[in-house]
């Protein structure tokens, strides 16, 4: 199962000099930087302010016009955008053109909707990621075994893509039967790469640890889509014996974020978009160990502009430029969650699910979990048991589980026979059914 196909994307101009353009401007001084983000900046706000009905509205009542934009600390004065905002008016926030394509978003903060894209801006979004990726040694055409959420027609639950050389398998079957099929196309195959939802790649993991079966030696593990917590990336690092690479980015492509060749920290790329990390106030984060909200303008959207956008996404500030490789970037210690991934306690406290992590043998006697939240200071947690489960293991979890969500908060333990999916096969650690806000509660 090999392929002497070139790589699809290395056949797409926009995707090419897109990559040409990130490996030269690699070595750019934080002056450079911020040189090349202003003026991109001021390019997409005149573009959405001479191109559509929404954003020119938008900056009227607020007394402003692309004009106003004179320092890069102006940027504060012009309003944010909402996913509610762009949903419900669409057309009036888009560019009309002939050669523009309707995508979107999977709706996992609950607010569904779609966008328009430029032709060019998908090549440039997949050659952005490829970049980040190249820092750890990844190539276009490498062997990749693949635990994502795409469609797969077949009757194998697999699938082999040759013109990316990847052997696709469905995130939506990962039952024991199936991971084990996997595994052993996986050993004909022999890939050299991972790339999973953290989700999926833990069931996987977690498998072939119990089962104590083999799989071959990866260069890496290329996480994406879903938050990647700690206790996924320990199992998959020890599994595979490799290093767990995680990036962080959207369908609304306005903000992209990866780890360096040499430290599990976010280096937010600066030629992608622009990145705001803001308080509840909506002042930037300047604290080392602060959180703050991420909001992005994107260089890429034309026929959807994104600018100043709620992600409504949470970042941990770890400072300006790394250390290690010595990129001036904006540097986010990881990613604190989605405001769906916060539970809410009675009193009102928003509680991570990083915060949640476990670092022991806890939940070996579950086959998975989910914390379900339907009401405000009630949290089930949803779990399918393995046959070793015990009621007394279930009391040793539930007394677990309390001490970190603290004493304004009930708790309900919950057999299932089922964890649902999302509709593009993630599994998240919490179905979240209130609307979070970022506030100083």
């Amino acid at each position: 199962m090999n392929s002497d196909c070139v790589h699809r994307d290395l056949t797409n101009k926009d995707y090419v000099e897109w990559l040409s353009f990130l490996r030269k401007s690699e070595s750019w001084s934080s002056v450079q930087i911020a040189e090349h983000q202003f003026k991109e900046l001021k390019r997409v706000m005149q573009h959405a302010y001479e191109n559509t009905v929404g954003y020119r509205e938008l900056y009227k009542r607020a007394g402003l016009s692309p004009d106003s934009l004179r320092t890069p600390e102006d940027l504060s004065k012009f309003p944010f955008v909402e996913k509610e905002m762009l949903r419900d008016r669409l057309d009036d926030f888009s560019v009309q053109s002939k050669n523009r394509s309707y995508v979107t978003t999977g709706g996992s903060t609950g607010i569904p909707f779609g966008m328009y894209r430029n032709p060019e801006a998908f090549p440039r979004e997949l050659a952005s990621k490829a970049h980040q990726y190249h820092r750890i040694g990844w190539r276009e055409g490498d062997r990749q075994f693949v635990l994502r959420g795409v469609p797969i027609d077949s009757h194998e639950h697999m699938e082999f893509v040759a013109h990316f050389n990847e052997l696709r398998c469905s995130s939506y079957h990962l039952t024991p039967e199936w991971m084990e099929k996997y595994r052993k196309k996986a050993l004909q195959y022999q890939p050299q790469w991972l790339r999973c939802y953290p989700s999926a790649g833990h069931l996987f993991a977690r498998f072939l640890k119990e089962t104590g079966r083999r799989f071959p030696q990866l260069k890496g593990i290329l996480c994406a889509s879903e938050n990647l917590y700690d206790y996924q990336k320990e199992l998959l690092s020890d599994v595979f014996d490799t290093r767990v690479f995680s990036h962080y980015g959207h369908y609304e492509l306005a903000v992209l974020a990866g780890f360096c060749e040499h430290r599990d920290t976010y280096h937010v790329l600066p030629q992608y978009g622009l990145a705001e990390l803001l308080d509840e106030r909506g002042l930037p984060v300047e604290d080392i160990g602060g959180i703050g909200e991420i909001v992005g303008t994107s260089f890429l959207m034309n026929a959807s502009p994104i600018i100043r956008y709620r992600t409504r996404d949470l970042a941990v500030f770890a400072g300006w430029g790394c250390p290690s490789c010595r990129r001036p970037y904006q540097i986010w210690e990881r990613i604190e969650g989605r405001l769906q991934e916060f539970i809410v306690s009675g009193s009102g406290r928003r509680i991570s699910m990083t915060a949640m992590n476990m670092h022991d043998e806890i939940f070996d006697h579950i086959k998975q979990f989910q914390f379900h939240q339907q009401q405000q200071g009630l949290v089930n947690f949803e779990y399918i048991p393995k046959t070793t489960f015990t009621k007394e293991i279930e009391e040793t979890i539930r007394r677990r589980l309390l001490g970190k969500l603290g004493t304004d908060l009930d708790l309900k333990m919950q057999q299932v026979a089922v964890i649902p999916l999302t509709p593009r096969g993630k599994h998240r650690m919490l179905r979240q059914e209130l609307s979070v806000e970022f506030s100083d509660e």
